[in-house]
C-alpha cells in the first residue's frame, strides 16, 4: 500500500468533483447522488461489484455520459464535458481495459494517432519518432518506436496506451482494469510507472477488482453499491475485509476455507509429459478432492500443458492416466466422454455462444441429458437452467435472455455451470475469476470448494498468486515450460511463488511425495 497523502491535502483543491451526482437510463438509476473528489498526485480507487456504477462514474469523468442532476467541478469550475474530445481538452485522459491500439501501426503512430507533427501536410517521421522516444523515456521503457504494436507484450502496450492518453497533457488519468492481463512482474512495473505520475501532480481513478493490488497502490478508496456511496477512506485507514463487507453489503466472507485432505485416489497422472517448444518432463498427479494450482508468469506454457491433457494440443510425449488408465484424447470431446470438463481463460471466443440464451450455454455440454430419443425436452432444458441460476446467483432477465448481454462475472459462473452440470471427475479451469467482481469471485471458488469436498480432482491455471494460495492444496510453479515446483498451499507466499515463476528453484518445502501423488 502507498504513503497517504496526508493531511495537507485536505485543503488541496481537487482535480475534479462529483456532487451529488445522478444518473439514470431509462427508469433504471445508476448512481445515485454521489459525491467524489480526484486530488493531484493522488490514486484514487473506485471499488464496488459490477453494477455498482464505477463504469458511469468514468463515464461522467470522460465525457460518455451526462448527469441528470448533480454538478462536475474541474479544477474548482463548474462544467459540463460534453465528449471524449473535450475531456482530453481539459486534460482528463482514459484507459480502458480493452485496449485500443491499433496493432499492425508502431508504437509512435498510436501513441500521437491523428496528431503527427508534419511539414508541408506530410508526417515528419523523425519528430513523431523522437516525440515519441521522449515520452516514453519518461515510463523507463527503452523501445523502438518503429515497432508495430502487435509484436510487444501486454505490459508495454498497456504503458503505451497510458503514454497516448498523457500525450494529451493529461493532469487526470482514469485506469479501468489496468493489470487485468499482465502478470506479477508486470503488475510491479506498471505501479512504479504509475507512482512516478503522482509525483508529477498527475491523478489517477483507479478501477479493479484485485482488492490487494488496490491496498498496494492506492491512496484513498471510494467504496460504490448499488448506485451510491458508501465511503470515502484513506487506504491506510481501512482493510480489504472492511472494503469487500462494504460492497457486497454484509459481512466479510473472508477466504473461502480450503477442501481438507484429499483422498488416497488417484485421478489423474503425467508422467515425463513433453512437447517440443512448449513444455519438457511435466510429472505430477491430482487426486479425488484435491484443488491443484498451476502457477506461472506470462509465456510460462501453463495452458499449453493443459490443453495437452484435455485433447486441444497434440504431439505430446510422455504419459497421461486418468483413473489409472493411460489414454490420449484426439478431441475435447473425446476427453469430456471420458469424465473430463475444461472451463477456457476466454469466454467471450472459447466458452460461450454470445448470441445464444442463456439456457443453451447452460446445456452446450450436456445436451444428451436433455433429450429422449434424439428430441430436446423444453421442461429439462428450463428447470437445469433455473437451477443453475439460483446455484450461482446469475443476475439475469431469464433463462432465454442473450448471455452477450450479461456482465464478464454473470458470464463466468454461467461458464462454469454448464461444466459442472456434467460433475466431471477431473475439471480444469483457466483463470477462474478473470475480470468478475469480488461477489463472483467469492461465489465461484465456494462452488469449486464444494465440488473438491465431494470427490472432484480441479486444475486451476492462474494468474492471480494469492486465489491459488487460498484455493488450492498444493501449487505446482511452472516457468518456460518446466516445473520449478510443487509446494503445499499452506506454506506458500505470493514472494516465493514469484521467485520460482521467474526461474529460481523452491527455497520453500516441497510436499511429500507420498501426500502429493507426485509421479517418480
Amino acid at each position: 500500500m502507498s504513503s497517504s497523502v496526508g493531511q495537507a491535502a485536505q485543503a488541496v483543491q481537487p482535480l475534479i468533483r462529483l456532487d451529488s451526482v445522478r444518473k439514470s437510463f431509462g427508469s433504471n438509476t445508476v448512481l445515485d447522488g454521489i459525491d467524489f473528489a480526484l486530488r493531484p498526485g493522488e490514486i484514487h480507487a473506485l471499488c464496488g461489484e459490477n453494477g455498482a456504477g464505477k463504469s458511469t462514474c468514468l463515464g461522467l469523468f470522460y465525457g460518455l455520459h451526462q448527469p441528470n442532476a448533480g454538478k462536475i467541478y474541474r479544477d474548482g469550475e463548474e462544467m459540463r464535458i460534453e465528449s471524449p474530445s473535450h475531456a482530453q481538452a481539459l486534460g482528463i485522459g482514459c484507459v480502458f481495459q480493452e485496449l485500443s491500439l491499433a496493432g499492425a501501426l508502431s508504437v509512435a503512430e498510436n501513441i500521437y494517432a491523428g496528431r503527427a507533427p508534419s511539414r508541408m501536410g506530410i508526417v515528419d517521421w523523425r519528430e513523431l519518432r523522437r516525440r515519441a522516444e521522449t515520452l516514453l523515456s519518461e515510463f523507463g521503457l527503452d523501445i523502438d518506436v518503429s515497432r508495430p504494436v502487435d509484436s510487444l507484450p501486454i505490459s508495454s502496450r498497456q504503458i503505451i496506451e497510458i503514454a497516448k492518453a498523457l500525450s494529451l497533457n493529461s493532469r487526470i488519468l482514469l485506469l479501468d482494469e489496468p493489470t487485468s492481463a499482465l502478470a506479477p512482474d508486470e503488475v510491479d512495473a506498471l505501479f512504479h510507472v504509475l507512482r512516478g505520475l503522482t509525483q508529477k501532480g498527475i491523478g489517477i481513478v483507479y478501477v479493479s477488482h484485485h482488492m490487494s493490488e488496490i491496498f498496494r497502490i492506492a491512496d484513498r478508496v471510494t467504496v460504490l453499491r448499488d448506485g451510491r456511496r458508501i465511503s470515502t477512506r484513506p487506504a491506510s485507514e481501512t482493510s480489504q475485509e472492511q472494503v469487500v463487507a462494504e460492497m457486497i453489503g454484509s459481512a466479510h466472507p473472508g477466504d473461502v476455507q480450503r477442501s481438507g485432505t484429499a483422498s488416497h485416489r488417484e485421478v489423474l497422472r503425467l508422467e515425463a509429459l513433453s512437447q517440443s517448444g512448449h513444455f519438457e518432463d511435466i510429472s505430477f498427479s491430482v487426486k479425488a478432492g484435491e484443488i491443484v494450482g498451476l502457477a506461472g508468469l506470462m509465456g510460462a506454457r501453463r495452458s499449453e500443458i493443459v490443453r495437452s491433457i484435455v485433447g486441444l494440443m497434440h504431439g505430446a510425449t510422455g504419459q497421461v492416466l486418468l483413473k489409472g488408465q493411460p489414454v490420449r484424447f484426439p478431441s475435447l470431446r473425446d476427453a469430456m466422454d471420458a469424465g473430463v470438463g475444461f472451463v477456457p481463460e476466454e469466454r467471450k471466443t472459447e466458452g460461450l455462444f454470445l448470441d445464444q440464451s442463456l439456457s443453451d450455454n447452460l446445456v452446450a455440454a450436456s445436451l444428451s441429458d436433455h433429450a429422449s430419443f434424439g428430441i430436446m425436452r423444453p421442461e429439462s432444458i428450463r428447470q437445469a437452467s433455473r437451477s443453475a441460476i439460483d446455484a450461482f446467483s446469475v443476475k439475469t432477465r431469464g433463462v432465454g435472455e442473450r448471455i452477450g448481454a450479461l456482465s464478464g462475472g454473470n458470464q463466468q459462473k454461467v461458464m462454469l455451470a454448464k461444466w459442472l452440470k456434467r460433475a466431471p471427475d477431473l475439471l480444469v479451469v483457466e483463470e477462474p475469476t478473470k475480470g468478475v467482481d469480488v461477489g463472483a469471485k467469492f461465489q465461484i471458488h465456494t462452488e469449486l470448494m464444494r465440488c473438491a469436498a465431494n470427490g472432484m480432482a480441479i486444475i486451476i491455471v492462474s494468474s492471480d498468486f494469492p486465489e491459488l494460495v487460498s484455493l488450492s492444496n498444493r501449487i505446482l510453479v511452472i516457468h518456460e515450460g518446466r516445473l520449478m515446483g510443487d509446494v503445499a498451499a499452506h506454506d506458500a507466499t505470493e514472494d516465493a511463488l514469484l521467485q520460482m515463476a521467474a526461474g529460481q528453484r523452491a527455497s520453500i518445502a516441497t510436499p511429500d511425495p507420498v501426500h502429493t501423488g507426485a509421479a517418480s
